[in-house]
């Protein structure tokens, strides 16, 4: 009886992080974006993107402001005409994470009056 109680509750927890996974917009074809007003669970749900994707959390840019919270991006060498951007920002609306497939070129981004720049990688 104790393993059967023990099985359901590592079963409930696990269920219970599944629901860190966020809810998407989509934007066109290859973007999407979730809004989250608590910070912890942007926080969380954007690292676990990263992770279910194979992508490391490890570049991290802040604004003076604190506005721009984690910015990724990758260039998959096997197809250098394209760009992974995924970034974090907190904006008027709340905790807004973008998840983007871009041609790789020089593009800026503008959210909220915030500007995130990206120079193509060669």
């Amino acid at each position: 009886m104790k393993k059967l109680l023990l099985i359901f509750i590592l079963t409930s927890s696990a269920a219970q992080a599944q629901l860190l996974f966020p809810t998407f917009e989509s934007i066109g074809d290859t973007s999407f974006y979730h809004l989250e007003n608590d910070p912890e669970k942007a926080l969380c749900g954007f690292k676990n993107m990263l992770y279910i994707n194979d992508f490391k959390f490890e570049k991290k840019f802040y604004t003076p402001k604190r506005r721009i919270m984690y910015l990724v991006h990758y260039v998959d060498p096997r197809d250098r005409e394209h760009v992974y951007v995924f970034y974090l920002l907190l904006t008027q609306r709340g905790y807004e994470s973008w998840y983007e497939y871009r041609t790789n070129m020089d593009f800026t981004i503008e959210n909220d009056q915030l500007l995130l720049k990206y120079k193509r990688e060669n």
